[in-house]
């Protein structure tokens, strides 16, 4: 669950550090918030009808996911500091929302849509910010499709695991991890287990901890990724 923090120090310090405020040709400071997500708090839970807020992440990682008519979930993008949520509804595109869930401690500003809507949609300088944020999730989408296609399932897994990660400790679902990165389940645990025979991790009751951050990182860095 959210936490809305409303020390004023705290808000100008997320504010300076995003540089929020530039992204309108007109001031939010009346309106704008502040919320904290500590590691598994829920930023949107799934198939609620969304709260009305535009969100950007300051900082943090979370993960966008959704369930399937059969049950199980499908774990479709990772999100990092510096990015909108909630940019679909302003525009309309959905209604409820799909999950977002923190991985790490995110802190995130907030606009009440309907009291802005008519504004950001008729604001050059948020529209121009807006359309570039929505390019690059695109650009990020083509460079994992790249991925799948090009690159051996070790450098894939090393890259999720160091984003995925928190505290040194990896602990996302094999069932969810296999479907995101487009193998079988059979096939991700062989690589897992190759990776703890290797030394690059340890598995514990919780997961996976990180025993040689250096040797994922060498294989993560192959791919291309922004």
């Amino acid at each position: 669950m959210l936490k809305q923090i409303f020390s004023k120090e705290e808000i100008r310090r997320c504010l300076e550090k995003s540089d929020f405020e530039s992204f309108f040709s007109f001031s939010i400071k009346e309106d704008v918030r502040l919320y904290l997500a500590e590691k598994g708090d829920d930023i949107l839970k799934e198939g609620e009808k969304f709260d009305g807020f535009l969100y950007y992440m300051v900082s943090g990682r979370a993960k966008l996911f959704c369930s399937l008519s059969n049950g199980k979930t499908s774990l479709l993008d990772f999100l990092r500091g510096d990015c909108f949520i909630g940019e679909l509804e302003l525009l309309n595109v959905r209604k409820s929302s799909m999950g977002i869930k923190a991985l790490s401690t995110c802190f995130l500003l907030a606009l009440p849509i309907e009291k802005y809507r008519s504004s950001l949609l008729s604001d050059a300088c948020f529209l121009r910010i807006l359309c570039t944020t929505l390019a690059e999730k695109e650009e990020q989408r083509m460079y994992a499709l790249l991925n799948t296609q090009g690159f051996p399932l070790a450098n894939r897994l090393a890259h999720l695991v160091l984003f995925a990660s928190f505290d040194g400790v990896y602990t996302e679902r094999n069932t969810d991890a296999s479907a995101y990165l487009g193998v079988s389940y059979r096939h991700l645990t062989q690589v897992l287990g190759e990776f703890t025979q290797y030394g690059y991790l340890k598995r514990t009751q919780d997961g996976y901890l990180i025993t040689n951050e250096q040797a994922l990182r060498l294989l993560a860095d192959e791919l291309n990724v922004e």
